[in-house]
C-alpha cells in the first residue's frame, strides 16, 4: 500500500522529473508534462504489494495493460542492470535518486547516505543504488541536469 510518506516521495519525484525535463527540452511543454506524469506513476506498484522488490515490474505491468506509453520506464526504473536508458528512464532514475523518502530534494550523495542508513551499507538496495548512481553520473546526459 502507498503510504503518506510514499505519496510525498512520488510528488517530489514528479516535480524533480519536470525540472530535469525542462533542462532537456525547455520549449517542449508536452515532454515536460509527460515527465511529471511519469514521476507520478513510477511507484504505482507499491499499492498492490507488500515488499518493494518488484514494485517497478508490478506497476509497469498495470500501466502496460492500461496503454500507458511509458510503462517500460516504470517497469525498469531503479534497475541498475539496464544498459541503454531512454531519455525518459534517465530522467526518472535521476529524479528518483534526487528525491528523499518524504519528497525532499537530495543530491545523489545525500540520497545514497539516506538509503545506506535505512537499509545498511551492506544491503542489496544500497549496493544497487551505488551502481545506479555511478551509471547516471557517467552518462553523457548527466551534464544537462547540473
Amino acid at each position: 500500500m502507498i503510504t503518506e510518506n510514499r505519496w510525498m516521495h512520488i510528488l517530489g519525484v514528479a516535480r524533480k522529473a519536470k525540472e530535469i525535463a525542462a533542462k532537456f527540452k525547455p520549449n517542449d511543454d508536452k515532454f515536460i508534462e509527460d515527465m511529471f506524469l511519469l514521476g507520478i506513476m513510477h511507484d504505482l506498484g507499491y499499492e498492490f504489494m507488500e515488499s518493494n522488490t518488484s514494485h517497478a515490474a508490478v506497476g509497469g505491468e498495470i500501466l502496460k495493460r492500461g496503454g500507458y506509453k511509458y510503462w517500460q520506464e516504470v517497469a525498469m526504473h531503479g534497475d541498475e542492470t539496464v544498459e541503454n536508458m531512454t531519455d525518459q528512464l534517465f530522467i526518472l532514475n535521476c529524479a528518483d535518486m534526487m528525491t528523499g523518502p518524504n519528497g525532499e530534494n537530495f543530491t545523489f550523495d545525500e540520497r545514497l547516505k539516506e538509503i545506506g542508513n535505512r537499509f545498511g551499507k551492506d544491503s542489496a538496495p544500497y549496493q544497487k543504488c551505488i551502481i545506479e548512481v555511478r551509471k547516471l553520473k557517467n552518462d553523457t546526459r548527466y551534464s544537462k541536469i547540473l
